[in-house]
Formats: structure tokens, sequence, C-alpha cells
């Protein structure tokens, strides 16, 4: 039996559904496929997000936590003692004698065998000054350079003007030579003390 003309164009309820989801089925795959990435994208970036953010929040509580190092407190402490005058350790001419002694009568300029210490002092040398400065023969000179090198000192000079010591004493010194003055004793006193012992005894 043949439809009606005005109801040949309506198809049935079930073909129209099945067309609408066959046309909507890709569109619908497509945004499903979309969203599931995004969720995929999102779970794999998540992680990282959260622990940088995670970090630079504990940087901020450390950097605000931060206190500033102890102050170590300084304590005075004596410095090194200071050094000896060099006037009085200098190699300036001096002499030992006892403060509450009497005037020595007479003083000694003595040559110290620290002369021959410095390489250019050889014994032809120091002969040589010896006699510039000193009243002296080459011999004797040369006995009073080797007595020195060899037994710690000679006596140069014996003299009771101390003045009269002193300068040649300082002239020697300027000629490179090591070179002391010290007290003398009476003598006649200290051969009267040893014979007065001797005849006590």
């Amino acid at each position: 039996m043949d439809r009606p003309r005005a109801l040949r164009n309506i198809s049935p309820p079930d073909s129209q559904a099945a067309r609408l989801v066959q046309a909507m089925l890709p569109r619908a795959a497509r945004r499903l496929g979309l969203a599931v990435a995004c969720a995929a994208l999102a779970s794999l970036f998540q992680p990282y997000a959260f622990s940088s953010s995670a970090t630079l929040s504990s940087l901020q509580v450390q950097q605000r936590a931060a206190a500033p190092a102890p102050v170590t407190p300084t304590i005075d402490t004596p410095g090194a003692p200071s050094s000896p005058d060099p006037r009085r350790m200098g190699e300036a001419v001096r002499w030992l004698m006892d403060e509450e002694a009497e005037k020595p009568p007479e003083w000694h300029v003595l040559l110290l065998d620290k002369t021959f210490e410095i390489r250019k002092n050889t014994v032809y040398r120091v002969t040589s000054s010896l006699m510039s400065e000193l009243p002296l023969t080459l011999a004797e000179a040369r006995t009073k350079a080797e007595h020195a090198r060899d037994n710690f000192f000679s006596i140069l000079e014996t003299t009771p003007e101390w003045s009269k010591a002193i300068r040649t004493a300082q002239s020697l010194q300027r000629l490179g030579l090591s070179v002391r003055v010290v007290p003398g004793f009476d003598r006649e006193a200290f051969r009267n003390a040893g014979t007065g012992s001797v005849d006590a005894t």
C-alpha cells in the first residue's frame, strides 16, 4: 500500500536518530580525544609545577628564617714585648763597669774575634787597618790581629784618658773592625793585695 505523498518525506524516527548519532560521533570522538590529551598533559606537568612551587616556598621560608652569624667577641691580649734599645745592643762603643765603682785608672781598647766573621776582614786587612790608626809595627799589628782571631780578643791600646780610648775605638769601627772599650784596674793595688794575701798565709 502506497503511503501518502506528505508522509513519504518523513523518515522513521529510528533512522533519523541513527543518522544524527552517526553525524555527531566523529565530532564527539574528537572532543573526547582532546579532553583525554589535555588531562594527560595536566597529569604530566602537575607534579613539576607543584614541586617547583613547593621549592620556591621553602626557599622563601629559609631566607626569612636565616639569622645573622654570631659575632665573636674580641679580647684584648698583651702584645709582644718591646725590643731592647738598639743604642745599647748595637755595635756602638761601650764599656762594662759597675755603677758604684770608682773611676778606673786606665781604659783598654779591645779588638774582638767577631771582626773576622766578616768575609772581607782577613788578617792582612785587619793588620793594615791597625797600622793606619795605631803606632804599631807590622809585626805588632799582625800579632794582635792573629791573637784576636784565635783567642776571642786582643788589647790594642791602654790609655788613662777615656776620651782618647773612645776616639781610637770609633776610628777603628769606621774601618769595619769590631772594637770595645773596657775599664782597667789598679795593677799596683792588685799586686799589693796579692802579696798581702800570700804573706798572711
